[in-house]
C-alpha cells in the first residue's frame, strides 16, 4: 500500500501532487491510499490502482485513454465521486455503514467501459446510493451490479441512472440489483433508469429482491447448523467474492470480521 503522506519523493514512484491534484504518470502494482477529498489524473496508457477509504469527500478523477484504473471502496461513506473516463474503469466497493454518496460516470471516448460491483449491508442503518453513468461517445460500455442485504430495520437503496445521448451508437448500458431482506422490517429498493437517445444500443435492466429462502435455511438447519450460522453460511457465498478482490490482508480480515459482527447484532 502506498500512503500520500507518508512517499517520500513523488515523482520516484511516478506521481506529482500540486494544488490537491495527483497525476500518475507511471504504472505501479501497489494500491495508493486516498483518505480525503482529492483530483486524480491518471495519464494515457498508466494503468493505476487506487483504494478510497475516505468520509464525507469529493473525488474528481480523470482516467484517460488506454489508461485503466483499478478503483476498490472499502469503509467508506458518504462521499461523492465524478470519473470522466477515455479508458477503462473498474469499480469494487463495500459499504457496511449507514452512507448517503453518489457516483457519476461519464464515458467520453470510444471504447471507453465502466464496470460498477456494489455490496451493501445495513443492520439498523439506511444506505443511499446514487449512481448515474452517461454514454457520450459510440461503442462505449457500462455494467453496474448492486447487490444488498438488509436486517434489523435496515433500509438499502439503488438509484441507479443510465443514459445514452443521442448518436452514441454501438453502445451497451447494463443494470442488475439483487437484494436480501432478513426480516419483515427491513427493506432493498432499486429504482432503475434508462434515458435512451439512440436507438443502435442494447439497454437493459433488472432488479430481484426478496426474502433469504426458506428452503435453503430449512436445508441447512436440517443439516444441525443453527438459523444464525445458516444465514452466515449463505451470506458467506455472496460476499466472497467481493472479499476476495481486497488487496490488502489485513483489511480484508478486517472487513470480514465487521460482516460477522453485523450479522451477530
Amino acid at each position: 500500500m502506498l500512503y500520500l503522506n507518508s512517499l517520500v519523493g513523488l515523482e520516484g514512484y511516478g506521481l506529482s501532487f500540486q494544488n490537491n491534484i495527483l497525476t500518475i504518470k507511471k504504472s505501479f502494482d501497489d494500491f495508493l491510499v486516498v483518505d480525503h477529498s482529492l483530483d486524480i489524473i491518471i495519464e494515457a496508457g498508466i494503468s493505476a490502482k487506487v483504494l478510497d477509504v475516505t468520509n464525507s469527500a469529493n473525488i474528481d478523477i480523470q482516467v484517460k485513454q488506454d489508461a485503466y484504473l483499478d478503483y476498490q471502496i472499502i469503509n467508506s461513506k458518504n462521499s461523492n465521486r465524478k470519473i470522466e473516463c477515455f479508458g477503462e474503469v473498474s469499480i469494487t466497493e463495500i459499504c457496511l455503514e449507514e452512507s448517503k454518496e453518489a457516483l457519476h460516470i461519464e464515458l467520453l471516448k470510444e471504447y471507453a467501459n465502466a464496470r460498477v460491483e456494489l455490496l451493501s449491508l445495513a443492520n439498523h442503518s439506511p444506505l443511499e446510493f446514487m449512481q448515474k453513468i452517461v454514454h457520450k461517445a459510440k461503442e462505449t460500455t457500462s455494467n453496474i451490479s448492486n447487490f444488498g442485504v438488509a436486517l434489523h430495520e435496515g433500509n438499502v437503496l439503488f438509484d441507479t441512472t443510465g443514459k445514452i445521448e443521442k448518436g452514441m451508437s454501438k453502445s451497451r448500458c447494463v443494470q442488475l440489483s439483487k437484494g436480501i431482506v432478513m426480516d419483515d422490517v427491513s427493506s432493498v429498493t432499486s429504482k432503475p433508469i434508462l434515458l435512451i437517445d439512440e436507438y443502435d444500443v442494447i439497454a437493459n435492466h433488472g432488479a430481484s429482491i426478496g426474502k433469504m429462502s426458506d428452503e435453503s435455511l430449512f436445508y441447512l438447519m436440517s443439516r444441525g447448523l443453527t438459523k444464525q450460522e445458516a444465514f452466515l453460511l449463505i451470506l458467506e457465498g455472496i460476499v466472497h467474492p467481493f472479499i476476495e478482490k481486497i488487496a490488502d490482508e489485513k483489511l480484508k480480515l478486517s472487513v470480514n470480521q465487521k460482516i460477522e459482527q453485523l450479522m451477530m447484532r
